[in-house]
């Protein structure tokens, strides 16, 4: 079941919020990483000189690039040690169905970079901040690495961290101070949130007005050299290109970069929904009790898994839950329902002793979720949004997969509508035009996910 930080340790959350740090759920990654641009603003105490580690950090990789005359050579095999590393475990943030506990950066992505940083030094100097761009325009490299590498360059910085609030808090620690997060069995570690973002400030530099600003000749050097048309983003290709060749768009776009003003992001309110979901569904299973039959055959076991997914839809349309499917009226991405379904269904199972897995990984990607009681008892539930293009994808292609996998005939298809009626519509009359007996193993659900007017208004 989800748990978080302060739940699992009997923590008062009114003393936590004074460490500043993010409540993380321990059996549950959140996806949220370290920003290099709020580190430069960061007032943690262990944190104060953070960003300039990093900064030394790569700049010596920089330095050993520059000296390097062929690739293996000396100064190349101590640029590309600076970065090997493993990844570190226990921060609960990030993409888990990405994680490894290989290296977080492999071999040959090394190569690639390190090869970048050479031909970038080809048309200059190369500013060290280049490297909090990499998710940018290095291909295979996302914010999720970028935090990866920031997380084993100030790995030091965050146990410090954790030693101290851990004997604020009086948490029961071992020898190294840390404490164990008692799901996966790795060391906690938690991370201040004012370092940390769902999607960092370089993800806008694919925007050309933004890296360029005001820069109406570079602009016009971009369109000398590349075809975009109406567009106003930059594939990654295009922009290593520019980064190679335009010295003018580099420095242009590091300026701008470095003048950035970062601001904290809303914890509170989350925007994203990564985390707000724990506490809200918490708050509704309690305020919404449902009690169920204790299944015995596969039969009862989905009438059951169609009372939690019919409660859901309740929450949603009637008691409020449709207003976390939004941010300012704009729909969040389809993991922001996966995750508040799963916070709502959960607590429902553990009163009924049925297991609830989430994003179950087969041979052919992840499930949701399943819903089982023993061997043979199994259920598979798909979300999808009707804003996302893959709901027919998912239903004709992607379930039976999946069901094929978990060697079941039984799965719920549930379906949130939050726009998009053609889409709709179109599925509709597919699933209607199935026989009897194919319904009967994937019931199709429909939640009203659309923003609703107030009471006053409608």
């Amino acid at each position: 079941m989800p748990k978080s930080f302060t739940d699992e340790f009997r923590i008062n959350k009114k003393v936590f919020e004074n460490t500043k740090a993010l409540d993380i759920i321990l059996d549950v990654d959140s996806n949220y990483f370290i920003d290099p641009a709020l580190l430069r603003v960061c007032k943690i105490p262990e944190f104060i000189d953070a960003s300039k580690v990093t900064e030394e950090y790569f700049s010596n990789i920089i330095v050993l690039v520059k000296h390097s005359k062929t690739i293996d050579d000396m100064y190349w095999k101590k640029a590309d040690k600076l970065l090997t590393f493993k990844e570190i475990k226990g921060t609960c943030l990030g993409y888990s169905n990405q994680g490894t506990n290989g290296n977080a950066i492999g071999k040959e992505l090394r190569k690639n970079i390190l090869k970048t940083i050479k031909e970038l030094q080809k048309s200059g100097e190369v500013d060290p901040v280049i490297f909090e761009l990499l998710n940018v325009f290095q291909e295979k490299v996302g914010c999720d690495r970028v935090s990866d590498l920031l997380t084993f360059i100030l790995r030091e910085h965050i146990v410090k961290y954790n030693i101290r609030i851990n004997q604020e808090l009086g948490v029961a620690v071992s020898e190294d101070g840390l404490c164990e997060n008692p799901y996966n069995q790795t060391k906690v570690l938690l991370l201040p949130k004012q370092i940390l973002s769902p999607l960092p400030i370089t993800e806008s530099f694919d925007d050309i007005d933004f890296a360029c600003s005001e820069n109406e000749r570079v602009r016009k050097e971009i369109n000398q050299y590349l075809d975009l048309g109406e567009r106003t983003k930059l594939t990654k290709e295009e922009i290593d290109y520019l980064l190679k060749t335009k010295i003018s768009y580099r420095n242009e776009m590091i300026s701008n970069y470095k003048k950035i003003i970062a601001t904290e992001y809303d914890f509170d309110n989350d925007p994203v929904g990564e985390i707000i979901w724990y506490r809200i569904s918490k708050q509704k299973v309690d305020d919404y009790p449902l009690k169920l039959v204790q299944p015995h055959c596969i039969e009862e076991m989905q009438k059951v898994v169609e009372n939690i997914c019919r409660q859901f839809k309740k929450l949603v349309e009637d008691n409020g839950l449709w207003r976390l499917l939004y941010d300012e009226n704009c729909p969040k991405h389809e993991s922001a329902a996966q995750l508040l379904f799963f916070g709502i269904a959960d607590a429902y199972c553990i009163a009924n002793n049925i297991d609830l897995s989430r994003e179950v990984h087969n041979g052919h990607g992840p499930v949701d979720f399943k819903l089982s009681k023993g061997a043979k008892q199994k259920i598979l539930i798909e979300i999808k949004l009707t804003s996302n293009p893959q709901l027919m994808h998912g239903f004709k292609k992607q379930l039976p997969l999946y069901m094929a996998q978990e060697n079941t005939e039984k799965a719920i298809y549930l379906v949130i509508d939050n726009g998009h009626r053609k889409r709709l519509d179109s599925f509709q009359d597919y699933y209607n035009t199935l026989t009897a007996e194919d319904r009967k193993k994937v019931k199709y659900i429909l939640i009203d996910g659309n923003i609703q007017e107030s009471a006053s208004r409608a």
